[in-house]
């Protein structure tokens, strides 16, 4: 069997970061990757010692720069509502300090992105969830988009790209150029957020003494930073998502599809467990917030995936970069 060093392996990272999130968006279905040299190819194998390389900054005081006075530009969000419908228009200039970009996993310089989005001021839940692939996620207070996916997949020895396995960000093995936003650049200067924007989060003073929106998901739903009413109603509590490692091996043969044991490089190396948390599988729960006592919810948590994955209801045709 042909395997792949991991010097081999971040040769070729290196070279795919220079197209890093693909086209103009991280549509985790387009992209460029990587194959683990690993113990094992069989998906039988026991997995249940994996180490994690699982990897968040939840440090705000790693971002020092000012992007609203570097670019001369202020940061924008506003939105109106006509009807059953909210209008979102930003400049994707964040309104909060973010890291130093171009840096060594991120080639890309934030540039001002103004884009306008809409949707359902009375959301509803779909009878089946719609994963995120080929759509921006979410839209933020801070001007900022958010983007979990990666444009970054799985590339064997012999040039097979299999974009079945998506790479995350969220991980320690390949640079992809965060700051402490979790967030990076594409190509186009379009900043954006893969999971918990930590700088953004602290500028807002959210400690966990209460539940605070940050923006909204396509399908209308609001999403909360971190921390939600617990089921007394009274009590804040830091949540969850209910995803883990996988403990059966991925079952490649490291040529046409990754093999060895799941630790975290890609997204398809975690599975939802149910009963794990009270949040669903896209990261969303029913309860109390400030504005109801009983609503459906999004959470962006500091474990994985921190961003929601999926939709519970319908993502706005806006959203859509397919």
């Amino acid at each position: 069997m042909i395997r792949i060093t991991k010097t081999y392996v971040f040769a070729i990272m290196a070279l795919a970061l220079w197209a890093n999130c693909s086209t103009d968006n991280d549509d985790g279905i387009d992209p460029d990757d990587i194959a683990m040299d690993d113990n094992s190819d069989d998906d039988s194998v026991d997995c249940t010692n994996t180490t994690s390389i699982f990897e968040i900054n939840l440090n705000p005081d790693d971002c020092t720069v000012d992007i609203q006075s570097t670019l001369g530009i202020t940061s924008s969000y506003s939105e109106t509502i006509s009807g059953t419908t909210r209008i979102i228009n930003l400049n994707g200039v964040a309104n909060h300090l973010v890291g130093q970009f171009p840096n060594a996993g991120n080639p890309n310089t934030i540039a001002e992105r103004v884009e306008s989005y809409t949707m359902t001021t009375e959301p509803q839940l779909a009878a089946n969830v719609t994963f995120g692939q080929g759509f921006t996620m979410s839209v933020y207070f801070s001007g900022v988009i958010g983007e979990p996916y990666t444009a970054e997949f799985f590339m064997g020895s012999d040039g097979t790209l299999n974009r079945e396995w998506n790479i995350t960000t969220l991980q320690n093995q390949v640079n992809l150029g965060l700051d402490c936003n979790n967030a990076h650049v594409q190509p186009t200067g379009r900043y954006h957020y893969h999971g918990s924007p930590s700088n953004y989060a602290s500028q807002q003073g959210i400690d966990g003494s209460a539940m605070v929106k940050i923006g909204y998901a396509a399908d209308g739903f609001p999403i909360y930073y971190k921390y939600a009413y617990a089921d007394d109603g009274t009590t804040i509590e830091e949540l969850s998502s209910g995803y883990q490692l996988r403990t059966e091996g991925r079952g490649g043969d490291g040529i046409s599809a990754p093999d060895g044991c799941p630790d975290g490089l890609y997204f398809q190396d975690y599975e939802y467990v149910d009963g794990l948390s009270s949040l669903d599988q896209c990261n969303g729960k029913f309860g109390k917030s400030p504005e109801s006592d009983d609503e459906y919810f999004y959470v962006v948590t500091d474990n994985f995936p921190s961003a929601p994955l999926c939709f519970s209801g319908t993502p706005d045709d806006s959203f859509s970069f397919r």
